[in-house]
């Protein structure tokens, strides 16, 4: 399942797709790709990611533009793990976003936003800038 998800992405490599393709072609392969990881409960194991790159993605307004940055930014992802041979982080990246996409393209139909969810998704992703902002801060301290 793993490697179906990531050669899916994968063929992207190279193409540009719009919004209202990716949701129109792909929209119900991707729905049954995340019904086969919520079904092996893989969802709940990657929870933590797949509230970051939500939260992530939240921060651009429309709707289209998240679903196509976070499009583009999955096939990145698995190209570069394909190019390096990481088993761990394809099965990572295959994982959550194709359950965030789902999400997104969910939303985008016409389906009910999960307004907790999404804040749940943003604090999550806030706490990890926070972390970095403190990481950052204590190097800058070096500098002067």
């Amino acid at each position: 399942m793993i490697e179906k998800i990531a050669d899916f992405f994968h063929g992207f490599k190279n193409k540009i797709i719009e919004t209202e393709v990716l949701v129109l072609e792909y929209g119900v392969q991707i729905e049954e790709y995340a019904n086969m990881i919520i079904n092996k409960q893989l969802d709940k194991e990657y929870e933590e990611n797949y509230l970051t790159i939500l939260g992530y993605c939240l921060r651009l307004e429309d709707i289209k533009q998240r679903i196509f940055f976070t499009f583009q930014e999955a096939v990145y992802a698995i190209d570069l793990d394909k190019l390096m041979k990481n088993e761990d982080s394809m099965k990572l990246n295959s994982i959550v976003y194709i359950l965030v996409l789902n999400t997104l393209i969910s939303e985008f139909k016409g389906g009910k936003v999960d307004e907790e969810l999404y804040q749940k998704a943003l604090n999550t992703y806030k706490k990890i800038e926070d972390r970095k902002s403190k990481e950052n801060q204590k190097y800058h301290i070096y500098q002067y």
